[in-house]
């Protein structure tokens, strides 16, 4: 392997397990598979989850180490596209492409502006029907948006204002859940969808 786990992915991996059966799994066992963007992917400790049901897997992370990592760890995979970004859009992905647009541990450290513009690419790259599930902060302490000065460098947004960005994104908020992780009320889980008939 030619790239070793920043301490953060190192510490966390062994995690995945309980949080997928916990609380992730049971909000998105329904939802469509078919392509899987997994967004802010990390060392991919949620993508070795998501490839036992997803038929493809478009990886997107702002570091090119990041990317430089998923190409080895699942080089030869032909399931797995992989694609760095500018930390606001999905540029290289296309239009209605996408069956489940997928960010688990990284969106809660994103400023409320940007969580935006990721809804907002999220309904052009999304297909007809096709679902996000989304952890985020649901910390409001620092409107200032320092969010290395909060707990869990957890940045400005709350649950209100994600569903509230969807609206405006033309997305449907289908399920909420306010999780207790570590700090009560820190964090939130939301799964929307894109109404059929909606255009991108």
């Amino acid at each position: 392997m030619l790239f070793e786990y920043a301490p953060y992915y190192d510490f966390a991996e062994p995690w995945m397990m309980e949080q997928w059966s916990s609380f992730i799994w049971p909000m998105i066992a329904n939802l469509d598979f078919s392509c899987v963007l997994d967004l802010a992917a990390g060392h991919v400790r949620n993508s070795v989850k998501l490839i036992e049901f997803a038929g493809r897997i478009v990886l997107v992370d702002i570091n090119q180490e990041n990317i430089d990592y998923c190409r080895e760890r699942f080089r030869g995979d032909p399931r797995f596209t992989f694609i760095k970004n500018d930390g606001v859009s999905l540029t290289g992905v296309a239009d209605e492409s996408v069956s489940l647009v997928y960010s688990f541990d990284s969106m809660v450290h994103f400023d409320s502006d940007v969580v935006r513009e990721y809804l907002k690419e999220s309904h052009r790259v999304l297909k007809p029907g096709g679902s996000g599930f989304i952890h985020h902060s649901n910390y409001t302490g620092d409107p200032a948006g320092e969010f290395m000065k909060a707990p869990g460098w957890r940045n400005f947004m709350s649950k209100e204002l994600f569903a509230h960005y969807c609206l405006k994104c033309e997305l449907e908020v289908v399920e909420q859940k306010v999780i207790d992780w570590g700090d009560p009320r820190l964090d939130c889980l939301s799964v929307f969808c894109k109404p059929i008939g909606s255009a991108a």
